[in-house]
């Protein structure tokens, strides 16, 4: 009887912390350098410091698991009457050159939090591994912001809804 007992109780508990999510299941905020856009991503993330890259305005990543993004912000008062498609060609031909046999996917019109938004999806390889990333430029009323989502290739199909729900809570900071 005590041996039944004790499984009903074990049973109820893993029951019970599989319904609350163990914790983990509101979303974690994270703010850029200067606060003024934010993400949200799930409580496995954390914020990179500046392990992603040294100029980097949003860093963050999950390194156990190869999940990275990497949010930089650029003032649109350094580019004389540029629009989106303008910026977008200035970024990203540099960023295309840095990576082996880049395969540049579709560039789509988009919204992030009310601004307009161009994204694609590049595959190619770094120093030999094989990644692939979700490039969002995203126009708000003062900045561009480009967001690079990343992984490695054999991950991305696991990924990809994530880091587009996580793009898609990009937003002005309260």
């Amino acid at each position: 009887m005590k041996k039944i007992f004790a499984i009903v109780l074990m049973v109820s508990m893993v029951a019970l912390l599989a319904a609350c999510g163990g914790g983990s299941s509101s979303p974690k905020v994270f703010k850029s350098t200067d606060d003024k856009y934010q993400v949200e991503a799930t409580a496995e993330w954390q914020d990179a410091g500046t392990q992603l890259n040294d100029s980097g305005d949003l860093q963050i990543f999950n390194p156990r698991k190869e999940k990275y993004l990497l949010g930089l912000i650029e003032s649109k008062e350094d580019f004389t009457d540029f629009t989106l498609q303008q910026y977008y060609e200035v970024v990203s031909e540099p960023f295309l050159a840095s990576v082996s046999d880049p395969v540049q996917g579709e560039v789509k019109e988009v919204t992030i939090g009310g601004n307009p938004a161009l994204q694609y999806k590049l595959e190619g390889s770094i120093d030999g591994i094989q990644v692939v990333y979700l490039v969002t430029i995203v126009e708000t009323p003062t900045d561009y912001v480009q967001l690079l989502a990343w992984t490695l290739k054999s991950k991305w199909n696991d990924y990809e809804q994530e880091y587009n729900t996580m793009i898609n809570s990009f937003k002005s900071a309260a």
